[in-house]
């Protein structure tokens, strides 16, 4: 009778220990991606794909040369990049990536991390978040 009880309590224990993916059954899980040129300042982005691949791969056929990748999965992404004029150099690392779970926490991360010169070059998001 002991041995009952200690196998139901560590079933029971078993299956409130899940893992949040286990709580999000019969939710789509949705993947996004963008994908940025330094400096040519270019993007691509795709969202609501169903793995992380695909995402990938979406944005990549948009923007062929782009060097910077950020996936993301039912949340939002934003990228930001310091302004520059015709002509100017890009800087070595004047661009940032965030993700956050709507397209106003993305960007606000981003512009923080950036600085005060910065301004959103790209966002995406996904449609479950």
């Amino acid at each position: 009778m002991r041995t009952i009880a200690i196998a139901c309590a560590l079933l029971a224990f078993a299956m409130l220990a899940t893992d949040a993916t286990g709580a999000r059954v019969g939710k789509r899980q949705l993947w996004g991606s963008i994908v940025y040129d330094s400096k040519s300042r270019v993007f691509g982005y795709a969202v609501d794909l169903k793995t992380k691949r695909e995402a990938e791969t979406e944005a990549f056929r948009q923007c062929g040369d782009c060097d910077v990748i950020k996936t993301f999965r039912d949340s939002c992404g934003a990228i930001a990049d310091t302004p520059r004029k015709f002509g100017d150099k890009p800087k070595k690392a004047g661009f940032v990536w965030e993700t956050g779970a709507s397209q106003e926490i993305a960007e606000r991360k981003a512009l923080r991390k950036c600085g005060a010169d910065c301004k959103i070059v790209v966002w995406a998001c996904t449609a479950e978040k």
